[in-house]
């Protein structure tokens, strides 16, 4: 009798906290499925390696329409599911020798208990068609001409990819151009 009593308290006090423990399938990897394209002339890019930021195996190669997968991966497992929810975000960076490095964001919720596919599309610009980055923000020439794309379209970025730039005055014409 002793020994069923730990396991319900605990299982009652999680409950009354909000959490409820199940077996459940979680998503470790949401799948991608995007597009690189020369951000001039739209046209697809093949080659363009594109790596998550934080976990580098998360990685895959455009093909010759420009685009790429990121397969999903799942588990199934006992998991504490909480009310509340947030977004997870994802940061891939995009390299190609014939262009400048691009930087780019998926997004999904946690806890992650559904499949949510993300389609970024992510232009790329030579390397000569963009201002000089200062030292401390490797992305400006980037960000700020992806800015000027966007504006035509009345579309903002994400701001955490100006928050990628830790030189004050580049970041403050950054949020100038894109949220003026």
């Amino acid at each position: 009798m002793m020994n069923l009593k730990l396991p319900v308290l605990i299982t009652s006090l999680l409950v009354l906290s909000g959490c409820l423990p199940t077996i459940k399938k979680q998503w470790d990897v949401q799948p991608v499925e995007g597009i690189v394209r020369d951000g001039d002339t739209q046209q697809p890019v093949a080659g363009a390696i594109i790596t998550n930021r934080e976990n580098p195996e998360l990685t895959a190669t455009s093909d010759a329409q420009g685009r790429f997968v990121i397969e999903e991966q799942t588990h199934v497992g006992f998991h504490l599911l909480m009310a509340a929810s947030a977004l997870d975000r994802q940061v891939w960076l995009v390299t190609h020798p014939d262009y400048a490095d691009a930087i780019a964001e998926t997004t999904s919720f946690i806890p992650p208990l559904s499949r949510t596919l993300s389609q970024p599309e992510v232009p790329l610009y030579p390397r000569d068609s963009l201002d000089a980055a200062p030292e401390n923000c490797a992305f400006f020439g980037y960000l700020k001409r992806q800015g000027q794309q966007l504006a035509k379209t009345h579309t903002r970025p994400p701001a955490f990819l100006i928050e990628e730039c830790a030189d004050a005055a580049a970041r403050d014409q950054l949020y100038d151009l894109w949220y003026r």
